[in-house]
C-alpha cells in the first residue's frame, strides 16, 4: 500500500485509489503525485495476486481476483478493503472518503459498496466494467453516493457497445441511471480530467 500526503485531523478528503489488472501501486499512483494537499491525501491498496506479466521473470503485475475460487476472492477483497478504510478513518476520522477506481478496480469496489465500515461519499469509476453480479446491498449503497463514470471512446478492452450495454443493464434492471462521461482515448487515465474531477467531486460535499 502506498500513501501520498499525510492523514491527520486536518485532512478533509481521502481518496482510495484501486488500480487495474496487471498494475502495481508504485506505478498506478504516479498521475496523483503532487495532488496531495493539507486537505487531501491518497491511499493506494495493492491487489493481493502478483504474477509475472510475461513468462517467469521480468515485469510483475497484480490482480484483484481470478476465476479460480472467485467467490472466496470477493470475500477476501471485502476484508482487505475494510482493513484499509478502518485504518484511514482512524488516522483522519473527520475526512470524507472517496474512491477512484480504474479498470478491474471498478468492479472490485462496486462489489464492496454497502460493506464499508465507514461512509463512502464518492465513486469515480474509470474505464471499468460494472459488475453484473452486484448484490442488493451493493446497489442500495451505489444509489446513495456521488457516482461518476468515465469511458474512453477508443477503449480496446471496454468498447462503446459494451459501455452502452452495462449502462442499459443498470438502468433497466436496477433503475440506476448513473452519470457517465466520455473522454477521447483508450484504456488509461487522463490526468487533466482526473484533476478536474477530483476538485469537482470534493466541492459537491463540502
Amino acid at each position: 500500500m502506498d500513501v501520498l500526503g499525510e492523514l491527520t485531523s486536518a485532512t478533509k478528503h481521502i481518496w482510495i485509489g484501486l488500480h487495474g489488472y496487471g498494475q502495481l501501486v508504485e506505478f498506478f499512483q504516479r498521475p496523483f503525485r503532487d495532488l496531495e494537499t493539507e486537505d487531501r491525501a491518497f491511499v493506494f491498496p495493492q491487489a493481493p495476486h502478483k504474477f509475472y506479466i510475461n513468462g517467469v521473470s521480468g515485469r510483475v503485475g497484480a490482480s484483484w481476483m481470478t476465476k479460480d475460487e472467485r467467490l472466496k476472492d470477493i470475500e477476501n477483497q471485502k476484508k482487505y478493503l475494510t482493513t484499509v478504510l478502518n485504518w484511514a478513518h482512524s488516522k483522519a476520522p473527520t475526512a470524507h472518503i472517496h474512491v477512484l477506481a480504474f479498470s478491474q478496480g471498478v468492479a472490485t469496489v462496486m462489489r464492496f459498496l454497502g460493506h464499508s465500515p465507514v461512509a463512502i461519499s464518492t465513486l469515480l469509476a474509470w474505464a471499468g466494467s460494472w459488475p453484473l453480479d452486484a448484490s442488493t446491498v451493493n446497489l442500495k449503497a451505489l444509489s446513495k453516493i456521488n457516482f461518476q463514470g468515465w469511458f474512453g471512446d477508443n477503449d480496446e478492452f471496454i468498447g462503446r457497445q459494451k459501455q452502452t450495454e452495462i449502462q442499459a443493464y443498470y438502468k433497466n434492471q436496477f433503475e440506476l441511471d448513473l452519470d457517465v462521461s466520455i473522454y477521447k482515448g483508450g484504456h488509461k487515465l487522463n490526468q487533466v480530467i482526473l484533476i478536474s474531477e477530483i476538485a469537482r467531486l470534493e466541492q459537491i460535499i463540502r
